[in-house]
């Protein structure tokens, strides 16, 4: 660097400095802080400023970190400071924590600012009548700001960061003589759990062990902090915290259940009960299912409202987990139960009855039909008498009742078809719900400051839609359950149910309905089919199946054509593969064409990958199911293909331009591949003249891209008939560049090889009727055995004894190739089965022996004598036995 330049910087240098001395006096006063309202005014200034100045020059603060940790910590500190201002103060520290967060004065300052956090969340009173609910006082301000500004501060800070840097910190509030200390604790590893991401935490024991622990302190309200946290690690870290932790989870909460002196711990620790075993497999659950179910019985039994309900939701869910302990103890379970359920029923308790409901059903749905049948009639008319109580849209019951016949259905199987008459009403009542909107009248919306009795009917109305279309999606889950469940026995509701679910498909208020419904279609055909083969519905339905599967498939390509959101249009793409698999071919040409219209233009615009690696990996999953629904289309419409080989073709050429990636082209041969197995000869001749794009990419040394071509060059010729005979001298040419190359040998290359010899093994047989026509046989021959593609070895072994075979009578009289198959078929029998099929192998071993047969006896003796020793060992032992 020149004077002149040197000079520049260090002016830009001195500038920066300069501006940084400025700003800091701004903030910073002697001896106090901000004297006045302007002065705050400024110092807000002064924050937006050192917030965009730490973006683009971020190591101008080095020098000024510990004062500029100060100067946040008065601010956040003194309540007298506008919001604003504490705001500004907080997003400069998020900064300063992700630039600075390794540099020695930033960890200190970290963990000052910690430890003032855990000073906030040690401020709370020692209530011995607290009952478990977060209802603070205004003398728990300060520690209400403690877990918001942890909350905030931990995803920036890092959560393996504090738990390792500041390990110290927390193992002496761990163990200190405080409760409160404890407490504080236990809160900021729940609320770690909470608001790192899961992936963060590489060290799960740091975060999880010293809360499992506490759930034996000697002071109930740190108990309750730790099972509260248990509820949390369920929640956040699931299910590798219940695979590592279940041994000493379950003992805990079973004991904490038990904690008759504070209930609230044991409504804790059901609750926690319940998000922890949702997620636990019978093997880990069945060996404390004994004790825990015993006292959650004795809950139900003995506790409080609370409690009982909170007892019920944990049963529910380990009836759910552990369906191997309900088949053997549901007789001690099943009577609790049914008493609660009649009793709630009689008192018009409606959560402790929509409580029992779901436990009483989730336990059938656990120990089967057989066990259940004492209590299904009351369950039943426990549910018809609930239906006839014409519940509102606001009850929570409406949708246990939904669930309750689904999970009723699970349970009876075939056996449910009885109940049909009362349930499915009630479900499709449910599914066709209205849903109204919420903007409100003219009258109530003139002005853009509206009442809050305005804002509060809209608010009413907006959750009395979200309501209604909950119940639209649980509704459609369960039709959709029931069509699953009893194939053809669902054969009466089939006409009703599908008019209902079709139109549902473009339901643009709630994306859930939609995807219950398309994902309820495809059960619903195969429904359809079982009864129709069975002929149960011949007669009464008002659509044939023909004329309902292109109902159906018609109605999904249209709502694939408008969903704008990949997700739903996947799980579209999916139901019309499901469904064009059981209809077969039942689309018109122009349902045909509007189809191949949709799928290719899908294709065609996921074949160009975004750049981002996940979203890569979104549109890619999205790009296969689109191929793999094309293919099951090929399948079902083979006979029909060829009207639509303009459609086809424009697809596959586009995949394959210049430029485009190998995933690209490997998706167009797919296409190529298919229509070319369904088409054949006449795919071919439609085909003439423009596959020299297939040809030209032999010449390209890219293996993978030459595997591609080596592999359509063999469809081809196998499937091409009379046509290929105009491409053989191209397809020749390409093949024999891959096989010849100089980095033919090299691992990255071999597959491409081995797919070439098999495409040229397909030519030799398929496409020649004398040997010496050209001098390909001989080539071939000289690449074999293939060692490296087991699978391609087989096929290629496999054409080495169909062309012995075929052209048997002439290598006897022309021996020339004779020592070089034999050395190739002493191989395959050396490889113990691993280079050819058993079939292939027995082929070997008649050909030697028809050799020996039929040679003169010194040829025979000179082509075994050309072989190495073990060859020629191996041949005369198979010959003998």
């Amino acid at each position: 660097m020149g004077e002149e330049e040197m000079s520049k910087q260090e002016e830009h240098d001195d500038s920066d400095e300069d501006l940084m001395r400025k700003l800091m006096l701004t903030l910073i006063y002697p001896g106090k802080l901000a004297p006045d309202k302007s002065d705050e005014n400024y110092a807000q200034r002064a924050f937006e400023e050192l917030i965009e100045i730490i973006k683009d020059e971020p190591n101008l603060f080095l020098p000024h970190l510990k004062e500029l940790f100060q100067y946040i910590y008065l601010i956040l500190d003194k309540p007298e400071f506008e919001e604003k201002t504490k705001f500004l103060a907080k997003e400069l520290m998020e900064l300063l924590l992700l630039h600075y967060r390794y540099e020695g004065p930033v960890v200190i300052e970290t963990g000052k600012f910690l430890s003032r956090i855990f000073a906030m969340l040690t401020a709370i009173d020692d209530d011995p009548d607290w009952d478990g609910n977060d209802n603070f006082d205004d003398d728990s301000r300060v520690y209400i700001q403690g877990v918001k500004r942890l909350a905030r501060f931990a995803p920036v800070i890092g959560g393996q960061y504090i738990l390792e840097k500041f390990c110290l910190l927390i193992d002496w509030h761990y163990f200190s003589q405080q409760w409160q200390s404890r407490h504080a604790a236990v809160i900021s590893h729940s609320i770690i759990s909470n608001n790192c991401p899961k992936g963060s935490i590489d060290n799960l024991e740091l975060l999880v062990e010293l809360p499992i622990k506490a759930a034996e302190d000697t002071h109930f309200r740190v108990r309750w902090a730790a099972i509260n946290a248990i509820e949390e690690f369920s929640n956040d870290l699931k299910p590798e915290f219940q695979l590592q932790y279940y041994q000493q989870v379950l003992p805990a909460l079973s004991k904490a259940l038990n904690l008759s002196m504070h209930p609230c711990i044991q409504v804790q620790a059901a609750s926690s009960l319940f998000y922890f075993s949702k997620h636990c497999t019978s093997d880990q659950l069945t060996p404390y299912m004994d004790e825990i179910v015993h006292n959650l019985l004795r809950c139900i039994q003995k506790g409080n409202h609370l409690l009982e309900e909170e007892a019920l939701t944990a049963a529910a869910s380990l009836a759910s987990s552990a369906e191997d302990w309900f088949q053997e103890h549901y007789r001690n379970v099943m009577p609790y139960l049914r008493v609660v359920m009649m009793k709630a029923a009689a008192e018009s308790d409606s959560i402790l009855l929509l409580k029992s409901l779901e436990c009483i059903t989730l336990v059938g749905v656990a120990i089967g039909k057989e066990k259940f049948s004492d209590y299904i009639q009351m369950v039943v008319q426990l549910l018809i008498s609930l239906q006839e109580s014409e519940l509102k849209i606001e009850d929570l019951m409406r949708n246990q009742v939904l669930l309750a016949w689904g999970r009723l259905c699970k349970c009876l199987g075939q056996d449910f078809q009885p109940y049909l008459g009362v349930a499915v009403p009630y479900l499709l009542q449910s599914a066709q719900l209205q849903s109204r909107g919420t903007s409100l009248n003219q009258s109530e919306s003139e002005n853009s400051f509206r009442s809050t009795r305005s804002l509060n009917l809209e608010d009413e109305r907006t959750e009395s839609k979200n309501k209604v279309l909950k119940e639209k999606a649980k509704a459609c889950k369960m039709l959709c359950l029931c069509a699953t469940e009893l194939k053809e026995g669902f054969d009466l509701w089939i006409d009703e149910v599908a008019h209902t679910l079709v139109p549902l498909i473009n339901f643009d208020l709630y994306e859930e309905v939609r995807e219950v419904s398309v994902l309820a279609l495809p059960p619903l055909l195969k429904s359809y089919k079982a009864a129709k083969e069975k002929g149960y519905v011949e007669g009464y339905q008002e659509l044939p199946f023909e004329k309902l599967c292109a109902f159906i498939v018609t109605a999904l390509v249209e709502a694939l054509h408008k969903e704008p959101l990949m997700e739903i249009q996947v799980t579209i793409l999916e139901a019309i593969k499901e469904c064009m698999e059981v209809s077969g071919p039942t689309l018109n040409t122009d349902q045909i064409k509007r189809f191949l219209d949709i799928i290719i233009k899908i294709i065609i615009a996921t074949s160009t990958l975004s750049e981002s690696e996940v979203e890569n990996k979104h549109m890619e999953h999205f790009h296969n199911k689109a191929f793999d629904c094309f293919v099951t289309f090929t399948e079902a419409y083979k006979a029909s293909l060829s009207q639509f080989l303009d459609q086809l073709l424009s697809c596959m050429s586009y995949m394959w331009k210049s430029g485009k990636s190998l995933e690209e082209r490997r998706t167009a041969l797919r296409i190529f591949t298919d229509v070319t197995e369904k088409c054949q000869e006449e795919a071919l001749k439609y085909y003439n003249g423009k596959l020299k794009f297939l040809f030209d990419a032999c010449y390209k040394r890219n293996p993978e891209l030459q595997q591609i071509v080596a592999q359509g060059i063999g469809v081809i010729a196998l499937l091409g008939g009379s046509a290929f005979k105009s491409h053989m001298r191209n397809a020749l040419a390409g093949l024999n560049s891959i096989m010849l190359s100089p980095e033919t040998m090299r691992p990255e290359y071999l597959p491409a090889h081995d797919a070439a010899i098999s495409a040229l093994g397909k030519i030799c047989l398929h496409h020649h009727e004398n040997l010496h026509e050209v001098m390909v046989f001989g080539i071939w021959l000289s690449h074999l055995p293939i060692l490296n593609d087991l699978y391609q070895a087989r096929i290629v072994h496999d054409q080495l004894c169909s062309l012995v075979e075929k052209f048997r009578e002439k290598l006897t009289q022309d021996n020339s190739h004779l020592s070089k198959i034999f050395a190739v078929f002493a191989e395959i029998l050396l490889s113990d089965h691993k280079l050819a099929s058993e079939e292939t192998v027995n082929r070997v071993i008649q050909q030697v022996r028809h050799f020996q047969s039929n040679l003169p006896p010194e040829t025979w003796a000179s082509i075994i004598s050309s072989l190495v020793p073990s060859q020629a060992k191996l041949l005369l032992l198979k010959l003998s036995t």
